[in-house]
């Protein structure tokens, strides 16, 4: 803040100086030769602040948008845990066996902890509601997918991403036969 402030006070203070000096230069002085040196010291100074501002607005922008797709880039890092985790899962499912596997419950830990330090509260929310979801509906396959597809999509949208509502992830992973049982 007192970074902005600073600078604030340094703009007024040269368009103070600058507009004093065109003033003083195009009333006060009487010769033309004179007038059109102090214009153009004017000139100069302005065109001198407007570059030295280009670059450093250029900059800030370029640093913002480094440090973006850092943050993206390690937004991707968290959801390839879960995705990780979450096909472990399915394959187990689809053959038919039950538990979890030590990778699942390894690359759940890491989303976790990726959650925690790169997810937005929003992302955060939508996890836990899923989880919690998740118990709740334990024994309704559809009421899983439905679930499992609105948190996916939430994580895309973490990501950047605009989908649409019509858009079912879930009927990736599953048969045609499936789908068609499930209605997806």
């Amino acid at each position: 803040m007192t970074k902005t402030f600073f600078i604030n006070i340094w703009l007024f203070i040269l368009i103070l100086i600058l507009v004093s000096l065109s003033f003083w230069g195009i009333f006060f002085i009487k010769d033309l030769d004179s007038k059109i040196s102090v214009i153009g010291i004017v000139a100069l100074i302005v065109a001198a602040f407007t570059s030295v501002m280009t670059v450093n607005i250029n900059n800030n922008k370029t640093r913002e948008r480094e440090y973006e797709l850092h943050i993206l880039k390690e937004k991707q890092k968290v959801c390839e845990h879960f995705y990780n985790a979450f096909f472990e899962i399915f394959k187990k499912v689809k053959n038919n066996r039950e538990g979890l596997t030590k990778k699942a419950i390894d690359e759940m830990a890491l989303f976790k902890k990726g959650l925690m330090n790169w997810g937005s509260e929003s992302i955060i929310e939508k996890y836990i509601e899923y989880e919690d979801n998740l118990d709740i509906h334990k024994d309704n396959t559809r009421a899983i997918l439905n679930n499992t597809d609105y948190f996916l999509k939430e994580m895309r949208k973490e990501l950047g991403f605009k989908d649409s509502k019509s858009l079912r992830l879930m009927t990736l992973l599953l048969t045609a036969e499936a789908r068609t049982e499930l209605g997806q």
